[in-house]
């Protein structure tokens, strides 16, 4: 027996089973797992096929089933012949590897977290040193090297690197609504448009809005979790570490 509880696999009769959660939508989630099983030198000996939301999968001495139901990718697959223990250990190591990574699943390891902010300096710079102290690694956009990208290429491209997200509103613009004579304070709107991709990209659990003033904040993020300060940052540390301990991040 190979099987080791730690691995993330379930062992059923003959069949081990792998379970991760995607935000990924079938089409790309498909896409990804194609790509996975024709990189690397495995995929001169495996062959798939694609039934509905279903791929089948022969290789060498193994054969599986990946599907994706209502964001839950599956493997199931079993040896039917001939790899040796040391063999079975390591193809079973490179599936969970390459699963992992075709459904997106955020390494436990990674401390870059993201600081999204408008003008307030002195909030940003706060956060930034908080975090730093917590030992995280965080990342201000305008901080790190254009690489000769364009704005949203850059924004993309670092932000992928992340594990979480600070979004800092705070009151940078005015505003009236149509109708309306007196103004209202909002955060920048490049603040409200990153809130919402790593919304999507991490998920509300890994999304935090810190902000102060009177602010008209979207009606349709509720489920990210608000914190309130007046003057400082350090008002809501506590509050910070408990969320940050929610997924893991502190100890």
């Amino acid at each position: 027996m190979i099987w080791r509880p730690d691995n993330g696999m379930e062992l059923q009769g003959e069949d081990y089973i792998l379970r991760e959660r995607t935000r990924k939508p079938f089409e790309r989630f498909k896409r990804d797992a194609t790509r996975g099983l024709l990189t690397g030198l495995a995929a001169l000996f495996t062959t798939h096929k694609w039934e509905g939301t279903t791929c089948h999968i022969e290789s060498l001495g193994a054969k599986g089933d990946l599907s994706l139901e209502h964001g839950v990718a599956t493997l199931k697959m079993r040896f039917v012949s001939f790899p040796a223990t040391f063999l079975q250990a390591k193809i079973l190591s490179d599936v969970e590897a390459t699963m992992t990574d075709v459904c997106g699943v955020i390494s436990a390891a990674n401390r870059n977290v993201f600081i999204v902010h408008g003008h307030d300096e002195l909030a940003r710079s706060d956060l930034k040193d908080f975090l730093t102290q917590l030992g995280l690694h965080p990342l201000v956009l305008d901080e790190q090297d254009d690489l000769g990208m364009t704005i949203i290429e850059k924004f993309e491209n670092y932000a992928t690197t992340c594990s979480f997200a600070f979004v800092l509103m705070t009151p940078d613009d005015l505003t009236a609504a149509t109708g309306q004579t007196e103004s209202q304070q909002r955060p920048r709107q490049n603040v409200i448009m990153e809130l919402g991709w790593f919304m999507a990209y991490l998920g509300r659990e890994r999304v935090i809005l810190l902000y102060h003033g009177e602010l008209e904040i979207p009606s349709d993020i509720h489920g990210v979790v608000y914190l309130k300060f007046n003057d400082s940052i350090y008002e809501i540390s506590e509050r910070i570490r408990q969320r940050l301990k929610g997924v893991g991040l502190i100890s």
